[in-house]
């Protein structure tokens, strides 16, 4: 059953100025939840129309997102120039309490390729989805044992865009967005089961269709280095084909980060940050048996400093 709370406590600081002015509170810890506290969302998501402009038509399948990145002194904030690089949009201070702040997964609910707002994930298990124009508000509790938390887009069933997240025992679990129109689309079902074995992964992540399909699709590195294909199935409740090889290396990367369509050109792409601290994009190329491009640089270092980076 799901439970409700109208207790608030103290507000954070906005999480991504000159992108995304907007206020959380932190509550209790436990479940999914119908309703939850609120706060007055204290800006627009003036990004996500540039990233339109600037990155060309973004689909479901290729969405056009912000990329943020967050370290101890500053939040930066990057929208794709169309032409395979990231354009600033600017910077602030990080506060202190941008170190509650766990997971950032931005959001396309409806699936035309544009941000619909972010689901946060903060240290204290609680879960906030807020939307432009709109109240941030708690929408699940109960989240501070999952070490993997992000959307790769609609895996199946409804409109919305699905939660994964990985447990301690290595068990990945689905959390359905409710896909009805309007505020509704930030509610989550209660989790469903993937499958064991994902605590041999380092780095779990995707965003939109790498395969050509329409379903979408995940990437995960398992330790030895080696980068694996998870190709969608559409079906929430098997969401996932078996795996398929991509190809070894991938352990010279110490971040792996889907943000959509980087280049423009319909299809999903990833974003890797290596050893020194260079930004890498490989393109996408839609196609299951060999799903990027040789990697481009796009940054040549400085991108290890940050915490966070979604």
């Amino acid at each position: 059953m799901a439970h409700t709370s109208g207790r608030k406590g103290r507000a954070l600081p906005r999480l991504v100025t000159t992108a995304i002015a907007v206020t959380l509170v932190g509550t209790t810890a436990g479940t999914a939840l119908a309703d939850g506290p609120a706060e007055q969302f204290s800006g627009a998501l003036p990004g996500a129309r540039s990233a339109e402009v600037a990155a060309g038509k973004p689909t479901g399948a290729a969405p056009v997102l912000l990329v943020v990145a967050v370290d101890k002194s500053a939040v930066r904030s990057f929208v794709p120039d169309g032409k395979g690089g990231l354009r600033s949009l600017g910077s602030s201070r990080s506060d202190k309490d941008w170190e509650r702040t766990k997971a950032v997964t931005f959001v396309d609910h409806n699936r035309n390729g544009k941000l619909d707002g972010m689901y946060v994930l903060v240290d204290n298990g609680d879960v906030f989805h807020q939307s432009p124009g709109s109240h941030a508000a708690k929408v699940a509790r109960g989240f501070g044992g999952y070490d993997t938390f992000f959307t790769p887009g609609e895996l199946g069933g409804t409109y919305g865009s699905d939660l994964l997240t990985r447990d301690k025992q290595g068990v990945l679990w689905v959390h359905q967005a409710n896909g009805k129109l309007g505020r509704d689309y930030a509610k989550l079902a209660p989790r469903k089961r993937v499958g064991g074995g994902w605590g041999r992964f380092t780095a779990i992540t995707g965003r939109g269709d790498l395969t050509g399909d329409g379903k979408t699709d995940i990437v995960a590195r398992d330790k030895s280095g080696t980068l694996w294909l998870y190709k969608g199935t559409g079906d929430i409740n098997k969401p996932f084909a078996s795996r398929t090889k991509v190809g070894g290396g991938w352990n010279q990367f110490t971040k792996l980060v889907a943000t959509g369509d980087v280049n423009g050109d319909g299809h999903a792409d990833l974003l890797a940050v290596d050893g020194k601290g260079a930004l890498w994009l490989y393109k996408g190329t839609g196609k299951a048996s060999s799903p990027y491009q040789s990697r481009v640089k796009i940054d040549g270092s400085g991108w290890n400093q940050y915490r966070l980076v979604f």
